[in-house]
């Protein structure tokens, strides 16, 4: 996957869809090394300004659009019931986040991230829904394209102080990606929201599973303070989140190869290949015969500390792509984002050290997935699964 360059990806057929519709000029649509350099220098000096007072202000915007989300209900028996539909809420949070943390973009109503984190979704599934049916891609119905505008102008509204104040902002929307003219928060907010909200989504769901270790594994996630650097045993819930459900599943690359050496014919050509990542991250030559089973201590010493040598594209770690293609965000700032998202979450629906219970509901949540077998994957699997959180007030008084 080393190989593969930033021209090979943006030469895709979904790089091309990406670009047509959603109007977007980033490394994932433009083949411009140039672009490419621009796009990863600009955003790791960004994370690696994110210390931990910066972490501490994103856990407290989380907060706070978290606590919109969740309903509360006091029942006779003197209990509350917190109920919040799980990807709802995953979703919303980490685009508080994103925003916070990249542009210092904060208080945003809850009715306009509700239509911004929907309508990315629902534009992203419309549209490779239209890609799937056609074997060509030809220009997008006008109903798309007028939603399609409407997304945008709510997020240029959303990036109007940014636009002007944020360094961030300025140089990769205003100058790399476009003009002040041509200003599309897409071109950042895209790749920089539908990775991490599927992966603090996914994070959760296995948690909050039916399985012996979930008390532990929800408790390294929620007692992990967002100023503090996450313990080993969070970075290795988040880690096997990550290897079992990886945001990108697959990814799509082309490259130019010796036409002879693979189809016995003269001269070179342009070859799209599939890069199963889900597979690769499930396989047991790399993982064990345990391969498909949860088990965050695979990435843990017998003493506690993290394993860093598991974290290898030569043991099959590749969640973040490889190669000019590679996640900026690999170097850590994506699992510690996930960390504080899904903790910041966790923490609203669990207060007290003392009430744990909870299950989770909905049509989807069937049997298997109660159980602790390994989850669906897929943009529309588990959106109608809530998690049903209850703490004794009565009891909670006499403690």
């Amino acid at each position: 996957m080393h190989n593969f360059s930033v021209a090979a990806r943006a030469s895709t057929a979904g790089a091309s869809s990406l670009r047509e519709t959603f109007r977007l000029n980033n490394p994932f649509t433009n083949g411009s090394e140039d672009l490419r350099k621009a796009y990863r220098q600009a955003l790791i000096k960004a994370f690696a300004k994110t210390n931990g007072d910066a972490w501490d202000a994103i856990a407290r915007s989380v907060s706070a659009s978290v606590q919109n989300l969740i309903l509360s209900e006091n029942v006779p028996d003197g209990s509350t019931i917190l109920r919040a539909n799980v990807m709802e809420i995953s979703r919303s949070a980490t685009l508080v986040a994103v925003l916070k943390a990249l542009f210092d973009i904060d208080h945003i109503p809850r009715s306009t991230l509700a239509y911004i984190c929907s309508e990315i979704h629902r534009l992203t599934v419309w549209k490779k829904n239209m890609n799937a049916a056609s074997s060509k891609l030809g220009a997008a119905p006008e109903a798309f394209v007028q939603n399609m505008n409407r997304l945008i102008s709510c997020l240029c509204g959303v990036f109007s102080e940014a636009k002007e104040k944020n360094g961030l902002a300025q140089l990769l929307l205003c100058t790399v990606s476009g003009t002040p003219e041509t200003f599309n928060p897409l071109d950042l907010v895209m790749p920089a929201f539908e990775v991490p909200w599927r992966a603090v989504f996914y994070t959760l769901l296995a948690v909050l599973q039916d399985r012996p270790s979930r008390v532990d594994e929800l408790l390294s996630l929620r007692d992990c303070s967002a100023r503090q650097r996450p313990s080993p045993q969070a970075k290795a819930v988040v880690f096997e989140s990550l290897r079992l459900y990886p945001p990108i599943r697959r990814m799509r690359v082309s490259r130019k190869a010796n036409a002879q050496r693979t189809f016995n014919t003269g001269g070179t050509s342009d070859v799209d290949r599939t890069i199963d990542a889900e597979a690769i991250l499930r396989d047991s030559k790399y993982w064990g015969p345990a391969a498909a089973e949860w088990k965050p201590s695979r990435f843990l010493h017998s003493d506690g500390d993290l394993d860093s040598s598991v974290l290898s594209q030569s043991n099959g770690w590749i969640p973040f792509a490889a190669g000019g293609m590679k996640c900026p965000a690999s170097g850590g700032f994506s699992v510690r984002l996930t960390i504080v998202v899904a903790g910041e979450v966790l923490r609203q629906l669990f207060p007290r050290h003392d009430q744990l219970q909870w299950h989770l509901e909905g049509p989807q949540w069937d049997l298997s997935s109660a159980e602790g077998h390994l989850l669906r994957a897929g943009r529309d699997e588990y959106t109608h699964v809530d998690i049903v959180a209850r703490s004794n007030r009565l009891q909670a008084a006499d403690v």
